[in-house]
């Protein structure tokens, strides 16, 4: 058996495809805004194709784009990336991808915090590797790192650790102590430290989520990939363009499998990536008011909600929901769909840490979300121990 044929079809995948067959069915379970990306960012894209921008750039991206992300990066982190140490991608599903590949081969494993996107997984599964997923640990309505877990899954293969902050599905934040105390474990055991930080410019205490980037310095600067998206943050999921900032070395490492698997992301995509980074200020603000806004509503619908706990979404836009005594989220997500109209995202999809939980994307219109949690609170299934 190839590592390829090992990657099975996530439920996610399976309730979403459930939903599109069934009429009126009201999708949350998708990880995207349905509101449009900015008119300015889509007049930039057409712009640069009329203006000429629809040819090869560097594999690594254009070099205004990574000056720009290097800039955006200091302004909002307070860290110095130089543009060679930012590598430009096909979503940031593929730096995800490149910086697992770079670093995890065949008969080694990776360390993953989870719940977590499937995507860490079978990446490492597709390099050949074990992906060994340590759960965060539940207290109450909030998360926090397990770090004595994650120490006893690390052992002589072991090359990289993986964590998402903001998290999708949990909507935990990493706090900066907990990051330098992954960071030490990364240099105690001569390890790779995978930050993926998406959801970044979407907290809801604070201005900005940390970047484990400011734990770092010369000495380990090298043992650090993080990885970013316009996608979230800019409502651009469908432009497909995401980076990584990383040392040179790693960066090379990473552009030189990229050229072999989708070369360079898109030359218009590129312009309109540095539109956004330059223009999308007042956006950002606008997306972070609704989601704070949407996250309020689910709290109200949902807080108080007989045999279930919701986890307080720190960051990202996810409502994380355990329902007392599930032991097969993918079957009552099915049912959802079925009998409710609405498609939530079972919490398997998301590790063996997942179980027991659905996951409830609220970047939604108010109107939407309204008539999606009034269906979901009026139904039995939630309750229901299955």
């Amino acid at each position: 058996m190839t590592a390829l044929a090992r990657v099975t079809e996530s439920p996610l995948v399976q309730v979403a495809t459930q939903a599109e067959r069934t009429p009126g069915t009201i999708k949350l379970c998708y990880g995207e805004s349905d509101l449009p990306t900015p008119a300015f960012i889509v007049r930039a894209a057409n712009e640069a194709a009329l203006a000429g921008h629809t040819q090869y750039t560097h594999t690594a991206g254009a070099p205004e784009l990574r000056a720009a992300i290097a800039a955006k990066v200091h302004e909002l982190q307070g860290v110095e990336f130089r543009p060679s140490e930012v590598i430009c991608t096909v979503g940031g599903t593929l730096a995800i991808y490149l910086a697992i590949r770079a670093c995890v081969g065949a008969g080694d494993n990776a360390v993953i915090v989870s719940p977590a996107y499937a995507i860490y997984a079978n990446a490492v599964v597709m390099a050949g590797g074990e992906a060994r997923q340590v759960p965060l640990a539940a207290e109450g309505k909030r998360f926090t790192l397990d770090l004595a877990r994650i120490a006893n899954a690390i052992d002589a293969r072991t090359r990289m650790i993986v964590v998402n902050s903001p998290s999708n599905p949990t909507g935990w934040m990493i706090t900066e102590t907990e990051q330098r105390a992954l960071l030490e474990l990364a240099v105690q055991h001569d390890l790779m430290l995978l930050s993926d930080e998406v959801y970044e410019r979407l907290a809801f205490d604070v201005d900005i989520a940390p970047s484990i980037a400011r734990c770092t310095d010369s000495g380990t600067r090298d043992r650090v990939i993080v990885v970013n998206s316009f996608s979230k943050t800019y409502n651009m999921t469908g432009w497909r363009l995401g980076w990584a900032q990383a040392s040179e070395r790693n960066v090379r490492l990473m552009y030189a499998a990229a050229e072999f698997i989708t070369s360079n992301p898109t030359a218009m995509v590129q312009q309109a990536g540095i539109a956004a980074l330059r223009d999308g200020e007042e956006s950002v603000r606008e997306l972070r008011a609704h989601l704070s806004a949407r996250r309020n509503q689910v709290r109200a619908a949902l807080g108080s909600l007989p045999g279930a706990t919701l986890a307080e979404p720190e960051g990202a836009f996810y409502a994380f929901l355990r329902i007392d005594g599930l032991i097969d989220s993918a079957s009552l997500a099915s049912r959802l769909v079925s009998e409710a109209g609405v498609a939530l995202a079972p919490g398997s999809a998301f590790g063996p840490g997942g179980e027991g939980y659905l996951r409830l994307c609220f970047a939604a219109r108010e109107a939407t979300l309204g008539e999606a949690l009034a269906r979901l609170s009026a139904h039995s299934a939630l309750t229901t121990r299955t």
